[in-house]
């Protein structure tokens, strides 16, 4: 079985406001491929060691060790010895609130981070508590768990925000004209907003806009709004139908959405539905 399929991610990690925290147990030797979706990824080990190849940089790393993974990565891993890693998949809206709540005034640099990975080492003893801590609440059944577990990511977050860095890797340069299409289409995600309208909103041709966005993110700027709307999706399930989330995000073919939306989670939208959200009545 593929540990890192994405139905099985969905499936079994523990889902708060902030954060979806997954946890594997790999043995030695095993190999497999794997990718980050449309968030950050702050991944860590509790015991063990990894070989990873990510975006042509080859290293290992181990619990003294942790790393921050953009958006839309590929991962080629091969485990050393026997591991348990835990993953955290962190949301936009924690990085802002703590951006927003702190004033925190991150390092800005002349291009956008997106698209490189930060292996941090020398700083990691600083979040192994928060990691415990996280790693007890979720194996337990207090009651409020995703209450609390929030609070410990959201420290832990601050943490490495504050990592000299790591921050370029959390917190997009907000005067790039990449960073702003991106934020465009987070603002509009329920609208189906072209090419073209987007590259003239930041004063770009859309044929150097596309190069460019792909460039710094990996992927093209149709691929990166899709996965947003497909995100949104996922949210709009537990309140709506699966015809009127694909009509609400301007898929006029309800089979096309269906398709997407299958491919990125790997189950469709109506069992997604069934699973996450039981109760909802299913036109």
């Amino acid at each position: 079985m593929n540990l890192f399929d994405r139905s099985i991610e969905l499936s079994s990690g523990l889902e708060t406001d902030y954060v979806r925290v997954i946890y594997y147990d790999l043995p030695e030797s095993y190999r497999d491929n794997y990718r980050s979706y449309e968030y950050y990824r702050i991944c860590t080990i509790l015991d063990g060691e990894k070989h990873v190849a990510i975006n042509d940089e080859n290293f290992n790393y181990n619990r003294e060790e942790f790393i921050i993974l953009p958006p839309e990565s590929v991962v080629e891993m091969e485990i050393v010895k026997d591991t348990r890693a835990l993953v955290f998949e962190l949301s936009d809206k924690l990085i802002d609130d703590i951006v927003k709540k702190t004033q925190f005034e991150p390092e800005i640099e002349a291009e956008l981070y997106t698209g490189r990975i930060k292996l941090c080492r020398e700083n990691s003893e600083i979040i192994l508590r928060d990691i415990e801590l996280i790693s007890e609440t979720a194996k337990g059944n207090r009651k409020g768990k995703e209450f609390l577990i929030d609070l410990y990511v959201q420290e832990m977050t601050y943490k490495i925000l504050n990592i000299a860095g790591a921050n370029l890797a959390l917190n997009h340069a907000k005067e790039n004209p990449i960073a702003q299409s991106i934020d465009i289409m987070k603002k509009n995600i329920r609208e189906n907003l072209s090419l073209h309208e987007i590259a003239h909103a930041v004063f770009m041709s859309p044929q150097l806009f596309s190069i460019k966005f792909k460039k710094l993110t990996g992927v093209s700027p149709n691929c990166y709004y899709t996965s947003l709307k497909l995100n949104e999706a996922r949210k709009m399930l537990k309140e709506s139908s699966v015809t009127e989330v694909a009509f609400d995000l301007g898929y006029d073919n309800i089979s096309h959405f269906i398709r997407l939306f299958s491919e990125k989670f790997g189950m469709t939208p109506k069992r997604y539905q069934l699973h996450h959200y039981p109760k909802m009545l299913i036109s």
